[in-house]
């Protein structure tokens, strides 16, 4: 059993079409680990399969593009638990700081900002007992969030497929 995913099988685990997957790849938004070679089948990580589905999942959420791939791109599991995606807008934390950029000697806090026609989004890989603490925080303006587990399961049920078709 290969533990690479051809094209078809990283688009059916991020349920996309080729040309979505092809316009995201020509558009900077997924960029494949390893540069395409002339007459070699493109090839990609089981990471870059969660990756991808991660990004899908954003996009299905409302997520713009761009952000989707910024956020799609730090991702991890845990061992003892569900991992979540969390995009989410809220409020920034400016905190004051020296000229080199650290923060100055006894700040602890700083201070909260959220500008309504340019929130920022900002993302965290949390586990699945900690979301209501994240739903349940007044700062949280809005948020998407996406089953990291799932979309492992997806990823290795095409590899499975793929395996059963080379047989």
């Amino acid at each position: 059993m290969s533990d690479r995913l051809n094209v078809h099988q990283i688009c059916k685990a991020a349920v996309v079409t080729r040309t979505q997957f092809n316009q995201w790849v020509a558009r900077s938004y997924f960029t494949p680990e390893e540069p395409p070679v002339h007459g070699k089948p493109r090839s990609f990580s089981f990471r870059e399969g969660v990756t991808l589905a991660a990004f899908a999942e954003l996009i299905r959420l409302g997520v713009p593009h761009d952000v989707a791939a910024v956020h799609s791109t730090r991702l991890h599991a845990f061992n003892d638990e569900p991992a979540l995606l969390v995009v989410y807008q809220g409020p920034m934390e400016l905190i004051p700081t020296s000229e080199r950029g650290s923060p100055l000697p006894g700040t602890k806090r700083g201070h909260k900002f959220y500008d309504p026609d340019r929130p920022q989004f900002q993302s965290n890989v949390i586990k699945l007992s900690q979301i209501a603490a994240y739903a349940a925080n007044p700062d949280m303006r809005s948020m998407a969030v996406v089953n990291l587990d799932h979309l492992e399961a997806r990823v290795k049920t095409a590899l499975e497929s793929g395996a059963s078709d080379d047989k």
